[in-house]
């Protein structure tokens, strides 16, 4: 299965998204310093607390990685039945099912280590500038750390499932433009944020998302074997 995915990954040259990933994070970095900027020069407080930062970091992380994982779909799935080069792909002398098994675990692995490692890159990031501009009077305790380490955990495992709910209904459909709706449709949904509470702050919220989303990924595959691929 291993060398599968790695064989995905040199078919279709995912390592130049790289660049994107750090482009995005570069974004997201820019983000938070204007937020800082701006509210302050309102004599607003930015960040009432590291809870409320890491929340904020988490929901623009998981939103822009979970469109990305539908773009992935569009191109590792709906591209090859596009243009007709599933037919050879299912001419090797390997199942369908572990092929498409091969190209759903790309998709896992890649949305899990984008939102799980750049959480970590900004929350660092967002560390260290309040260390220097001190605007949160709260100290970083080792609770409040692992508090939103364990949360990053969580966010990045569900997120990795909930990335493959638009996976059935761009097979369902063959459409690139249905797998990207979905995909900002379900952001809209998960990403809201309230001070320090969104949706995904109640862990059986993205953990049933994350099982809707590994179902999805089994209904599209589990036919594939005898399924008509035009």
């Amino acid at each position: 299965m291993l060398k599968l995915i790695r064989l995905e990954i040199k078919k279709y040259q995912l390592w130049r998204y790289i660049k994107g990933i750090l482009i995005a994070n570069l974004c997201f970095l820019a983000l938070l310093v204007l937020i800082y900027v701006m509210e302050t020069r309102s004599s607003r407080i930015p960040f009432e607390s590291y809870d409320m930062a890491f929340l904020i970091i988490d929901s623009v992380v998981r939103a822009t990685f979970t469109v990305f994982a539908a773009v992935l779909i569009a191109k590792l799935f709906l591209e090859e039945y596009k243009t007709g080069s599933i037919s050879v792909l299912f001419m090797y002398p390997i199942k369908r099912q572990k092929l498409m098994i091969a190209k759903v675990l790309l998709i896992m692995i890649f949305t899990f280590a984008t939102i799980f490692l750049s959480n970590l890159v900004l929350g660092g990031f967002f560390y260290l500038m309040n260390q220097m501009l001190h605007f949160l009077a709260e100290p970083m305790t080792l609770g409040i750390f692992m508090h939103n380490l364990r949360n990053i955990l969580i966010s990045a495992l569900a997120s990795a499932g909930i990335g493959l709910i638009p996976l059935y209904i761009g097979m369902h459909r063959k459409s690139v433009p249905a797998t990207l709706v979905s995909a900002v449709l379900i952001v809209g949904v998960t990403s809201a944020t309230s001070n320090d509470f969104s949706m995904f702050s109640i862990t059986a919220v993205p953990v049933s998302l994350a099982v809707v989303g590994l179902l999805s990924a089994y209904l599209s595959i589990r036919n594939i074997e005898t399924k008509d691929i035009v």
